[in-house]
């Protein structure tokens, strides 16, 4: 099992910070124009402030297999610091989630489109699968710090390959750190990702509705399709879907 270390992101903190500042600086016209320029820098101050507590809290998996699980583990962090930060002004979680949605489109958009066509080739790529087939056929649990897995390869054309999520190390973060109302809408970060990378995500459940693993199901070409069954959480997805329709 890829051992998890605590701390190790001290020595990273200004470089972390850094990145929090960027996406503050994407993020801010759209902050001004809701909230006025006062308050939006308030907000932007006292995130910062939250995050930069966080940072030595945050968890960091050893080994190349876990590159893109401390990649969310950093998300679900910066995004818990705005949850925060915006309980304490008395916002809702749903109202919080969709400032880290829209800060989380913008970040990606800065990917070049080059690099978003590797990733998606790689991830689709038969090396991968045939890796996934393997685990699937052997039933392998993988263990990840916090993470615990299960690979499924797809059958009758549904999907490519899933990957269950029977322990995540996201969930354990948010709810260590006093956001556990918070923690479906954290699972619906997804939505940018997958709609920015290709990913084809189907899921339909998630640990963070009291179910008893996340199903995530990858079809390569396919929309984007998840949802939530905190209603909630549903509501401000079909809310936020039907905005940027428009």
């Amino acid at each position: 099992m890829p051992s998890q270390v605590m701390g190790y992101y001290r020595a990273h903190q200004d470089k972390l910070l850094t990145d929090f500042d960027r996406t503050s600086e994407l993020i801010n016209p759209l902050l001004i124009d809701r909230y006025g320029k006062e308050f939006a820098g308030s907000l932007e101050r006292e995130a910062r402030q939250q995050y930069a507590q966080l940072i030595p809290e945050i968890p960091y998996i050893k080994g190349g297999r876990a590159r893109l699980l401390n990649s969310f583990l950093l998300i679900t962090a910066q995004e818990l610091a705005v949850y925060k930060t915006m309980k304490k002004y008395a916002k809702a979680p749903a109202e919080a989630w969709e400032l880290c949605h829209q800060a989380l489109r913008l970040r990606l958009a800065e990917i070049p489109p080059w690099k978003r066509w590797l990733l998606k080739r790689f991830m689709f790529s038969q090396l991968v699968k045939k890796v996934i087939a393997r685990r699937s056929r052997q039933q392998q649990k993988v263990r990840f710090g916090d993470f615990e897995v299960e690979y499924l390869i797809g059958e009758g054309g549904a999907f490519d390959f899933g990957v269950n999520y029977l322990q995540c190390g996201n969930l354990t973060f948010v709810k260590k750190h006093g956001g556990e109302e918070f923690a479906p809408y954290v699972c619906m970060s997804d939505i940018a990702l997958s709609e920015a990378m290709g990913w084809g995500l189907i899921r339909t459940q998630t640990l963070a509705d009291d179910c008893p693993h996340c199903d995530f199901r990858f079809k390569h070409g396919a929309a984007t399709q998840i949802s939530s069954k905190t209603p909630e959480v549903q509501e401000t997805i079909e809310r936020i879907r039907k905005t940027e329709l428009e």
